[in-house]
Order: C-alpha cells, then structure tokens, then sequence
C-alpha cells in the first residue's frame, strides 16, 4: 500500500528544524542546509510568499521537499525552484509522485545531488519529460568546516583604506550586471530582494564604491561572488569571503557555496579561504521544460 505524503504545518516544520543537525564534519550535507535555512528563513518572516515543505513520512520522515505553494504569488526568481532532501532513496520515489510539483511546468531543481540522478531520470521517463542536457550545470559543494573563522585582518591587502560593509539596494543593478545570468529584471528582483532581506559583505574603495562583494541565498547557500576586473589580485575577496564566513558562523549557519565544475579560479580562491569539498557533494542545478 502507498502511503500519503504529508505537508508540514508551521509547528511540525519547527519539530522537523529541531531534528536537523548541521555538521562541521566531513558528513556535510548541503540538501540538509539548505532546508534548514529555508525553513528558518520561511518562520522568521524573511521569505515573504507561502511555500509548502512536504514529507513522505511523519515524524519519522525520511525525505523532504520543498517549494512555493503558489507560484502565482511568488516573486519569478523563485517560483520554480524546487528543492530535495533525502536519506532514504524510497523516500525521494515517494515525493518525486507529489502532487505539489507539476513535471511538465517550468521548473528548476536546486542543488540536486547527483546520487540522486537515476531515480529522478526513471521518474522523468514515465512523466514524459526530456533530459534537459543543455540546461543542467554540475556543481561541487563547497563547505567551509570549521567552527572559527580567521579574523579579517589577517587578509593581506594592497590597500588599507578600503571598508567592508552589507551592500545596498542601490548596488542591486550592479551586481546583477556583473554576473554572468544576470542583466535581466528577474536577476535584479533576485538581487535587491537578496541584498535587502540577508546578510552581504562588501569591500568599498576609498571613495565609497563597491569594488568586490558576496550575497547569501535565501536558501542559505553564499553566491554572486565577484570582483570588478580592475579590482582583482588585491585580496578583496578574500576579505569578503572571510567576513562573510564571520557571519555565518554566528548565526549558527554551515557556510557552504556551489562551484560548477569550470569555474577553476572560484575552486582554488576557496580551497585558499579554508573550503573543501568532497564527491558527495556533487549536485546539478537542472533546469526542466525551457
């Protein structure tokens, strides 16, 4: 007999918080850090469009989805992501079947860990919805895994009259100019929303202007990291990063980012900063029926 999935209402995703364990060990788990931020973020308030946590079992769940409840009323950056945890491959079959999730709509599957391909590759043949090759980016995740963070000073820099502080909204049209998906006003919705709502860090030249800066997701992942080319070889990022880290670190969050498998420079700028990562960490952002 199949059962029921079931949806968390807001007490049991607080008991199901409460039963996370974010590890700073080599047993990181980025599905896992991902849910709790977003759960956190959703019952603090700071995600402000009604999202649906889904379970295959209650209490003793043993694979989660997430994702908005009415893509309507979200903003368009999030409307289609869609988001998995598992421990139990039964459990992923089970939601893959929700009836929250519409496989033949616009959707994108965030940070899909790889261990995971062939169950959902089964699930897509039977829906009738193709491999999307061209839009699935393989990633590492990266996982900062230690409980203390370098203090910021210890940066060497070639200038000491730079400040590092949050972004500001008006920053937003830059930063998404800068990265390579953004330009379009999804990205700028994204960005301000970011930039207003979480946690930044930014490295302002003597003059006030942004030179080098880092984001945080709303699902708790660090990204949009850039320094403006002219800025570069200067140490900015690493000041950045490590104040970033900081940051993390006191609000009790795994500081963790995606690195697609061709970006080499982003891969030895963190192994510098103190990231690692290992092959269970591989994941794909997979974009479906674009």
């Amino acid at each position: 007999m199949t059962r029921m999935t079931r949806s968390l209402s807001r007490s049991e995703l607080r008991k199901l918080m409460r039963s996370l364990v974010l590890d700073w060990d080599g047993l990181a788990s980025h599905s896992k850090a991902m849910l709790y931020c977003t759960a956190q973020h959703y019952l603090d308030g700071k995600i402000p469009w009604g999202m649906t946590f889904e379970v295959d079992r209650w209490p003793d769940y043993t694979a989660v989805l997430w994702t908005c409840k009415d893509a309507a009323s979200a903003p368009s950056f999030a409307r289609n992501d869609v988001f998995f945890h598992w421990t139990s491959e039964d459990g992923l079959r089970q939601l893959l079947k929700s009836k929250s999730i519409n496989w033949t709509s616009l959707l994108k599957l965030v940070a899909f860990p790889l261990n995971g391909l062939t169950t959902l590759k089964e699930h897509l043949d039977l829906q009738g919805v193709p491999w999307p090759d061209r839009h699935a980016a393989v990633c590492d995740t990266a996982y900062y895994l230690h409980n203390t963070c370098p203090h910021v000073q210890n940066v060497n820099t070639t200038d000491n009259k730079v400040t590092i502080a949050p972004l500001k909204p008006e920053h937003g049209q830059l930063v998404s100019k800068t990265w390579k998906f953004g330009g379009t006003s999804e990205v700028e919705e994204r960005v301000h929303y970011s930039i207003s709502t979480f946690p930044s860090a930014c490295v302002y030249d003597q003059d006030g202007n942004p030179v080098s800066w880092i984001l945080f997701n709303y699902y708790g992942s660090q990204g949009l990291g850039y320094t403006l080319p002219e800025h570069r070889g200067k140490g900015y990022f690493q000041l950045a990063s490590k104040h970033m880290i900081s940051i993390c670190l006191q609000k009790g969050y795994l500081p963790f980012l995606f690195i697609e498998d061709e970006n080499e420079l982003s891969r030895t700028i963190h192994r510098k900063l103190g990231y690692s990562w290992t092959e269970a960490g591989r994941c794909a952002y997979i974009h479906l029926n674009c």
